[in-house]
């Protein structure tokens, strides 16, 4: 393929390619995470038979990738600032999504939650429910919530919520270090003894939490790096469905600088 053909097909293909490279990013973190933790159980002289290591690894992708499905099901009680929506907001959602999802060919039900935080964002959550700030209501007109459904949307038809969820869950033990590296720290600034003692305590597991704190660093810069990318993505599934203007129009109206690319992206798009 000449280096023209080859610009104009990753044109074409980025997306997609940043697509896949998020999940597979997501899938080695889990699974190095996990063989990190076997291989140090066997360091220490812990023994497992064959079956238990598989046990365990099976458990732990079952952990990073369902635990989302559980706060999504308990959402308006595990998330402090949510509340499901009353019958009138519920009606008007409910049919600007019916539109939306008329436009994309997608037939996935969806369930809505209203945040009540004022710096709150909208967003989206596992594999079916989009968050809608409260104050985003009565401000926003149908074409720019249409915009945010088919932005949100997209988002859940490519599983990108469900990956940054298994991502979250699965820097546990990163930040089980950083945690213990507060601690030891909060211990020096009270007193200069109880300082050591922390660290005599706690060296050993901070010791064994180490390459897990490492790896989460490594693996955020790149996710960092696709973290636009999938936001870009969103945003021309909307263009193509149609909700693109609203969209635009939306994110114009929150004034927020770290929109500005997004909304070039888009006037390029029209």
């Amino acid at each position: 393929m000449s280096g023209v053909r080859w610009v104009r097909w990753l044109g074409v293909r980025w997306p997609g390619v940043c697509r896949w490279m998020h999940v597979l990013l997501v899938f080695g973190y889990v699974f190095l995470t996990i063989m990190i933790v076997i291989v140090l159980l066997m360091v220490f002289g812990v023994r497992m038979a064959g079956w238990v290591r598989w046990v365990m690894m099976v458990g732990w992708f079952v952990i990073c990738f369902g635990g989302v499905w559980v706060v999504e099901v308990l959402g308006s009680v595990l998330l402090p600032d949510c509340r499901r929506p009353i019958l009138a907001e519920e009606e008007k959602l409910v049919s600007l999504m019916s539109e939306v999802r008329g436009r994309a060919d997608l037939h996935r039900q969806i369930r809505f939650l209203i945040r009540g935080g004022a710096k709150a964002c909208n967003g989206s959550l596992g594999y079916g429910t989009i968050l809608i700030q409260s104050g985003t209501l009565p401000l926003a007109s149908d074409g720019e919530l249409r915009g945010i459904l088919a932005h949100e949307l997209g988002h859940l038809r490519d599983g990108d919520r469900v990956m940054e969820a298994a991502f979250v869950t699965t820097g546990l033990l990163a930040r089980l270090f950083r945690w213990g590296c507060w601690l030891i720290g909060w211990g020096f600034r009270f007193s200069f003894v109880v300082g050591l003692f922390l660290m005599a305590v706690l060296f050993l597991l901070l010791i064994g939490l180490l390459p897990f704190f490492l790896l989460d660093r490594v693996l955020r810069v790149l996710r960092w790096g696709l973290r636009w990318q999938i936001d870009y993505r969103q945003d021309a599934f909307a263009f193509r469905v149609g909700c693109g203007d609203g969209l635009r129009a939306w994110l114009v109206r929150s004034g927020l600088a770290a929109n500005a690319r997004r909304i070039r992206r888009l006037e390029k798009m029209e």
